[in-house]
């Protein structure tokens, strides 16, 4: 049997225990919510970001800071970790914000295609009868290859239809029908070069012209030429009865002494051996009032009456050609 002594030393032996006790529980609950305060910030879930504020820190003047601390969830091959940052000054801009007035510049999402202009081509070149190609039509064509006898023939039947007496008015001599004959090749053939009427009025400015040109031909023997007898050959003759053996071209272009007439031959007649017989000249002549220009066939390698000239017209010899 215990006295009340001993009793009151095992009533002080429990409450020591059980303060104790008490103790250690509440240090124990303390460091569970600790633990688990630290287990959810420390290990938030997988590919998630958490804003925390912490008010638990203060700046030397004693005035609380408000933070927010970035903490971001690395995968799990990812070993580095986000730290918190403190943000205790202003972040200024690099570059000026945009205003009303600041242009804007977009980039160019496709390429502009910008106007390109090309040097235009040169012309072609051609043959030195002619200096461009043809308008339009057979005729035409004709002239750029060279050939006038067909728009030749074509201009000549129709002036043979006016009945253009000779010497009546103006451009009915001898020159004058010629040089209708240049205006009608004009027409069809505007590229060619001709002579004009206005500096070039008669035969033996006609044939100035030509020589200017290197275009004229002296003929001194009619029957070693016949190879120039062609449709378009211009011819000049001489005087009537007079006979021309060794001329030159300014002989040719003295008034009352050198050339006296031209016409243009428009066909070539030949034997069956090739050899020319005699050509067709279309030209102003006659009588004035009375003839009309009009294509001849009286131009022969043997003459029908003597004394005339071979390949002449009627008396007057023929010394010179060129092409039209």
């Amino acid at each position: 049997m215990k006295t009340k002594g001993e009793f009151y030393e095992h009533r002080g032996l429990i409450t020591l225990t059980g303060a104790f006790i008490a103790a250690l529980a509440l240090s124990a609950c303390g460091n569970e919510k600790l633990s688990d305060t630290q287990t959810r910030y420390e290990n938030p879930p997988v590919n998630q970001t958490e804003i925390v504020l912490q008010k638990e820190k203060t700046l030397t003047a004693g005035k609380p800071l408000v933070a927010p601390v970035l903490r971001r969830t690395m995968n799990a091959d990812t070993t580095d970790s986000v730290q918190p940052a403190l943000f205790n000054k202003l972040i200024v801009p690099s570059e000026p914000p945009l205003s009303v007035k600041t242009p804007v510049t977009l980039p160019v999402a496709l390429p502009v295609a910008l106007p390109i202009t090309l040097p235009s081509p040169p012309p072609p070149a051609f043959p030195p009868e002619t200096a461009s190609a043809p308008d339009s039509g057979p005729a035409s064509a004709q002239c750029w290859m060279g050939d006038v006898a067909t728009p030749l023939r074509e201009v000549v039947t129709a002036l043979e239809k006016e009945s253009l007496l000779y010497a009546t008015k103006p451009l009915t001599d001898c020159s004058g029908i010629f040089h209708r004959v240049l205006l009608g090749l004009k027409h069809r053939c505007p590229a060619k070069d001709f002579p004009s009427v206005e500096k070039h009025r008669d035969s033996r400015a006609l044939a100035r012209w030509y020589h200017e040109r290197g275009k004229l031909r002296l003929i001194r023997n009619a029957e070693e030429n016949t190879d120039l007898l062609k449709p378009g050959a211009v011819l000049f003759f001489g005087r009537n009865g007079s006979e021309y053996r060794d001329f030159s071209v300014d002989d040719l272009l003295i008034p009352q002494k050198g050339i006296a007439h031209l016409g243009v031959v428009v066909k070539v007649h030949k034997n069956e051996s090739g050899k020319v017989v005699h050509y067709e000249l279309f030209h102003g002549h006659g009588s004035k009032g009375k003839t009309p220009a009009s294509v001849t066939d009286w131009h022969k390698r043997t003459p029908t009456r003597s004394g005339y000239p071979p390949f002449g017209n009627g008396r007057q010899q023929w010394v010179a050609v060129a092409r039209l």
